[in-house]
């Protein structure tokens, strides 16, 4: 009888474009802004790859849904007022730092609980009992305590700087919640410090001190951290000389410097619209130790009035707020009736000039 061969395993002769492919979406899940780049340029390679049609989508699923689902995440959890970020990388906000952690304590667990050897065959003798190695358990638990300190930022006292309501600031953590209170006065002091390593990018050291000796302290790789802290430094109207910023090359920044402060915001800026008789007023005012706003638009008869809220303010005359949703309703004639809506879901910012206030392509003249 004649007998059959088998052929010869293969392996499926994937070209560079395919291994391209596969390797951005998979290396995707271990960075943030870089990662939204290879996941779009891996998915577009995956249109021309020899793999399967069903392979493709969940490549493109591993790269995708990650990030899709933190934007939701990250837009849930984010403050309804003033917010100032100082470590954008947390557990609420940051897929990549999931990949790592669950990376690491699957390490971890691998040293720790090694697999079971495979039961031995009928007849055969028991395999001899081998234990693992006292310094590969050890180094597994290390693993796992890393991915937990990792994930939750245990080595960080707080990531931002929230508005607390009744004149109050309050110092957030990703994993703890609210870590302090305090008021204007109560700030002792705010200091940030370049890390220079010989090799790879800075990091910044960020301590804020209170009056009462307590101190908070995080560590982070973001250079907008310093920007947070000079804009919180103007919008909370610190006292002269309380922040200060020490970095190698700008040298050293302390607030009070040369530059804006929060009465320099202060008063009422006019635009008036020659073509369409439109006149646009928007006012500054202290309510405490923060900056408030409106803005008035009259047009004929007409006229809207839309609270500023969430008011930003930097010593640079960079200002940023969150106007109010206004909506209008006319009727021009007797057979038409006019719509219009007015919203911003990023808020709107605007400069502080010698002469007066920029918002968009508008130029307002302080009165």
């Amino acid at each position: 009888m004649p007998t059959e061969t088998r052929l010869p395993f293969r392996v499926p002769p994937y070209d560079q474009r395919s291994l391209a492919a596969a390797a951005l979406c998979g290396a995707s899940l271990f960075f943030d802004t870089t990662g939204w780049l290879m996941a779009i340029l891996g998915i577009v390679l995956l249109r021309r790859a020899v793999f399967p049609a069903r392979f493709k989508w969940m490549l493109a699923v591993i790269a995708l849904a990650p990030k899709i689902l933190f934007l939701g995440v990250t837009s849930t959890s984010a403050p309804p007022g003033l917010s100032f970020t100082i470590e954008p990388t947390t557990l609420a906000t940051s897929s990549s730092l999931w990949t790592w952690s669950v990376l690491l304590a699957g390490f971890g667990v691998f040293l720790v609980f090694p697999s079971r050897p495979a039961p031995p065959a009928p007849g055969a003798p028991p395999p001899t009992e081998t234990r693992q190695p006292f310094p590969l358990k050890l180094l597994g638990l290390a693993a796992l305590a890393a991915a937990a300190a990792l994930l939750l930022g245990l080595a960080d006292g707080f990531h931002r700087i929230d508005d607390a309501g009744d004149g109050r600031w309050a110092l957030r953590h990703a994993a703890r919640g609210t870590m302090a209170t305090f008021t204007r006065a109560e700030v002792a002091s705010v200091e940030a410090t370049e890390n220079r390593p010989s090799r790879g990018a800075s990091s910044y050291s960020v301590r804020v001190g209170l009056s009462d000796g307590r101190t908070f302290s995080v560590t982070t790789k973001a250079v907008s951290a310093l920007r947070e802290l000079r804009e919180f430094a103007t919008t909370a109207d610190l006292r002269p000389g309380t922040v200060r910023i020490v970095r190698r090359r700008d040298g050293t920044w302390t607030n009070g410097a040369p530059g804006f402060t929060l009465k320099d915001y202060v008063g009422s800026y006019e635009h008036s619209d020659t073509n369409t008789g439109e006149r646009t007023t928007i006012e500054f005012w202290r309510e405490g130790d923060r900056l408030a706003g409106k803005e008035s638009v009259a047009n004929g008869v007409n006229r809207f009035v839309r609270t500023l809220r969430n008011i930003r303010a930097s010593d640079t005359g960079e200002l940023t707020f969150d106007p109010t949703t206004r909506a209008e309703i006319g009727k021009p004639s007797a057979s038409t009736t006019s719509f219009s809506w007015s919203w911003s879901p990023t808020g709107e910012s605007g400069r502080l000039t010698k002469d007066g206030l920029e918002v968009g392509a508008k130029k307002f003249t302080r009165r």
